[in-house]
């Protein structure tokens, strides 16, 4: 009797089997400590077991997205992803795994009619982190004239920038010194006597205008009126177009 592993093996003979694909992050390895610039990163596209574990995390409340790129990625931790190099590589991964065009339904904001749209993924640009980008920076707060040094959030920290509220809560985590004064403590209670300017620029810096560029160009089928939307990221982005 034939070995059932060679049965298996001859059923599946024709399967054409996708290498990992090396990809070159928006941060270009910058702020990673545990890569060097050169060390490159790969994704492998989805599997069946894959999309098994998307929906398991999904239903237990888990980070369904971290899960499915940790699984498909390697040469990089994923909890120490900056957020768009996270995005970046969820595009990435299903562009390799489905193909480049991404099919979606996009309600036109002006007439609310339904408009079937095909976004082509490869061709989103992308905005690379600049060469003297650093990781903390520095940041100059005009009310208090004093300056800190934040470092910017990852995919660990998201739980912790879920909402205002946490996100105003939980801001101390992300200052790594005030003139060199390093306790959590000093550093928590002179953020709660900052004026609403330094407030705002600190928010406003730990945003990074880096990665790809989510906002596509969409005109109406029906009423003819032109709108920017974002990438329409749903349940169905996983789907075969």
């Amino acid at each position: 009797m034939e070995n059932r592993q060679d049965i298996i093996e001859d059923l599946l003979k024709d399967l054409q089997v996708t290498d990992s694909v090396q990809v070159t992050l928006p941060s270009e390895n910058r702020g990673y400590s545990f890569l060097e610039n050169e060390e490159p990163v790969s994704l492998r596209p989805l599997t069946y077991e894959d999309e098994k574990a998307l929906v398991s995390s999904s239903k237990s409340g888990n980070d369904a997205i971290s899960t499915l790129i940790s699984r498909c990625v390697d040469g990089i931790v994923v909890e120490e992803l900056y957020d768009f190099d996270k995005l970046f590589l969820l595009l990435k991964l299903r562009e390799i795994s489905y193909g480049d065009d991404y099919k979606s339904l996009i309600i036109c904001p002006l007439c609310k009619a339904e408009n079937p749209v095909t976004i082509l993924l490869s061709e989103l640009s992308v905005n690379p982190v600049p060469d003297d980008f650093s990781d903390p920076c520095e940041v100059f707060l005009k009310g208090i004239k004093k300056t800190i040094r934040l470092r910017y959030p990852r995919t660990k920290d998201e739980k912790f920038l879920e909402d205002s509220e946490k996100t105003y809560d939980n801001l101390w985590r992300f200052v790594v010194d005030i003139e060199g004064v390093t306790d959590k403590v000093i550093i928590t209670e002179v953020l709660k006597r900052l004026p609403l300017i330094d407030h705002k620029t600190i928010l406003n810096s730990l945003k990074l205008p880096y990665g790809v560029e989510t906002k596509v160009n969409f005109q109406c089928s029906k009423c003819g009126g032109g709108s920017v939307i974002n990438l329409p990221i749903n349940e169905n982005f996983f789907n075969v177009s």
